[in-house]
C-alpha cells in the first residue's frame, strides 16, 4: 500500500454496519481502506440493492467523485465489519492537484470521464436484465 503523510489525512473508525456515505450526497471526501472491509451497493430501477464490490485494505473508494466536479455520490457505502479509514478530504485533494502538471491533469480528467461512462452503461445494461 502506498505510503501516506499523515498531516493532511483524518482517520475515521466505524463499526459493522455502519454507513460510511449514502448514495445522492455531497461529495467532501475520498477513503483508503486501512483495516476492515466495505461494501458498494447501488440501487437498481426498481429500487432493490444490489453490493457490486467489496474492497479491503489498501483500496481506495469515492476518488472518482474527487476528479468530477459538482457530482453527488453514486453509491452507498457500508461498513462489513470493523474499519479503520483513512480520509482524504476534497480540499487537500484540489490543492495538490492543482500543482500537478496540465497534461496529468487533462489525462486524468479525460480517463475519469470514460470510466463513468463506460460503468453507468455497465450498470444500465446488466441491472435491467
Amino acid at each position: 500500500m502506498i505510503e501516506l503523510p499523515d498531516d493532511n489525512f483524518g482517520r475515521r473508525e466505524l463499526e459493522a454496519g455502519e454507513v460510511v456515505f449514502l448514495e445522492g450526497q455531497e461529495i467532501d471526501k475520498s477513503y483508503v481502506v486501512l483495516q476492515g472491509h466495505v461494501d458498494i451497493i447501488i440501487r437498481n430501477p426498481e429500487g432493490t440493492e444490489i453490493v457490486v464490490d467489496q474492497l479491503g485494505p489498501g483500496e481506495l473508494f469515492g476518488e472518482i467523485a474527487l476528479l468530477q466536479k459538482n457530482r453527488k455520490r453514486t453509491a452507498t457505502v457500508i461498513a462489513v465489519d470493523n474499519c479503520t479509514l483513512l480520509e482524504i478530504d476534497r480540499k487537500v485533494f484540489d490543492a495538490r492537484l492543482a500543482k500537478a502538471d496540465p497534461l496529468l491533469r487533462f489525462v486524468l480528467d479525460h480517463m475519469t470521464r470514460r470510466l463513468v461512462n463506460t460503468t453507468q452503461r455497465y450498470i444500465a445494461k446488466n441491472l435491467a436484465e
